[in-house]
C-alpha cells in the first residue's frame, strides 16, 4: 500500500523542472490516508535541492491535496530542512533535486518505499 502512496507523491514531483537554485525549503506532510479500509499514518518530509521555490511550493500543495483525497487533508508545515532521524531518504526523486524523507513507516512498507525510489531513478540512503 505504501508503494501507492510513494508513487502517488513521486508522480506530483514529476512536473517539476530542475531549474534556477534559490534556497533550500522542505514541507512536512502528517496525517491519515485511507485506501479501502486500511488506514495509515504518514510522516513525509520533501526537500528542495535545487528546483525553483514557486514550483517546490505548488509541488507540496498537490500532494496535499492528492492526499486529501484518500483521507483527511495532511497537515503540512513548511520548514527550513526535514526534521532529523528519518527512516530513510530518497534523494534525486525522477532526476530532480528533491529528497524525499520517510518517517513512521514499517519495516515492510519502507522496504516498498526504497524499491519506488530506484524504480524512479533516485538513490536510496537509510536514515
Amino acid at each position: 500500500m505504501n508503494w501507492f502512496i510513494h508513487t502517488a507523491l513521486t508522480m506530483g514531483l514529476a512536473s517539476v523542472t530542475a531549474m534556477a537554485v534559490a534556497a533550500d525549503n522542505a514541507c512536512l506532510l502528517e496525517g491519515s490516508l485511507k485506501i479501502g479500509k486500511q488506514v495509515t499514518q504518514i510522516k513525509d518530509c520533501m526537500q528542495n535541492n535545487g528546483v525553483k521555490k514557486e514550483q517546490f511550493l505548488q509541488t507540496c500543495k498537490g500532494i496535499a491535496e492528492m492526499g486529501a483525497g484518500m483521507g483527511a487533508p495532511p497537515k503540512v508545515t513548511y520548514l527550513d530542512a526535514c526534521p532529523a532521524s528519518p527512516q530513510g531518504v530518497c534523494e534525486g526523486v525522477f532526476g530532480q533535486p528533491i529528497h524525499s524523507y520517510y518517517y513512521m513507516r514499517s519495516v515492510s512498507d519502507l522496504a516498498d518505499s526504497k524499491a519506488s525510489c530506484q524504480k524512479t531513478g533516485g538513490k536510496w540512503r537509510n536514515g
